[in-house]
């Protein structure tokens, strides 16, 4: 069967369970291809869109939360090390070389697994570094590692995260999920210390052009990160010229704070 007949079929019936997760994973793994090849926004718009409904349905499954999916590898996959808590995301790229960002969340609570669809609103933020946010109010990224932190009985799974915002500045995102009592996601809190005050998540940009490197160093006990500087005295300010200068700095966690700690020896640390 031809991939636009695939597609058509999957489409058509896209608010219908799937049968089996072995047969969402196919589904799935059509539709990532479709929207990869695609050159069309408004194409690719509807496939992510398709994508999200079906991967709605398809985590609420039995067995969805030990399902390793492993052959959609356009899609990021990342469980806690608790095992409560597993986090999905993957990019929109439009043409103009922006991206938006889908996500979900599984959750296991004390009675069921829940799962949580996040709505990407990072360009409607006026201050991202002082705002608590729902699950459809999201700040968008990849999530690439969970670090699991406790503080006065509230366990916070701080998320780092990668943004190719666009063709000039990249970003790196630091943010913390905790859940309340009702078992509902929120995003951020005034956990990081940095710049003289108090933020609920931290985003560094940087020229899309460079690496950043953001890692939690086991033997530190830190989350080490490149200093980023600008190329020029002259461009101070402006991220697009801005890249490690092979310094670095790192947070530690310290009496429910992630406290900055600058200039980490983080070289031979590893």
């Amino acid at each position: 069967m031809c991939w636009i007949c695939c597609i058509s079929i999957i489409l058509h019936g896209k608010d219908t369970k799937p049968a089996t997760l072995e047969q969402a994973e196919k589904d799935l793994k059509v539709l990532f291809s479709a929207m990869t090849l695609s050159r069309n926004d408004a194409e690719r718009t509807r496939l992510a869109d398709s994508i999200a409904c079906l991967i709605n349905l398809t985590l609420k499954l039995p067995g969805a939360f030990d399902y390793p999916f492993d052959s959609i590898r356009t899609m990021g996959k990342i469980t806690s090390g608790d095992a409560n808590l597993r986090i999905f995301t993957w990019n929109l790229p439009h043409t103009n070389g922006t991206n938006r960002y889908y996500g979900f969340l599984q959750y296991k609570s004390p009675d069921n697994i829940l799962v949580f669809q996040l709505t990407d609103k990072s360009e409607d933020l006026p201050d991202p570094a002082q705002c608590s946010l729902s699950a459809d109010q999201w700040y968008g990224a990849l999530i690439y590692e969970i670090i699991e932190k406790k503080d006065a009985g509230t366990k916070y799974y701080t998320l780092l995260g990668y943004d190719p915002h666009n063709l000039f500045i990249s970003r790196k995102i630091t943010d913390v999920l905790y859940f309340t009592e009702n078992n509902e996601p929120l995003f951020g809190s005034p956990v990081f210390h940095y710049q003289n005050r108090k933020q609920c998540r931290i985003v560094f940009e940087y020229s899309a052009k460079v690496q950043m490197s953001m890692r939690w160093n086991e033997n530190l006990k830190m989350i080490v990160f490149d200093h980023l500087s600008p190329s020029n005295p002259l461009y101070k300010g402006n991220y697009q010229y801005y890249g490690p200068d092979f310094s670095y700095d790192g947070f530690k966690f310290e009496n429910g704070i992630w406290e900055l700690v600058e200039d980490v020896n983080a070289r031979n640390s590893e």
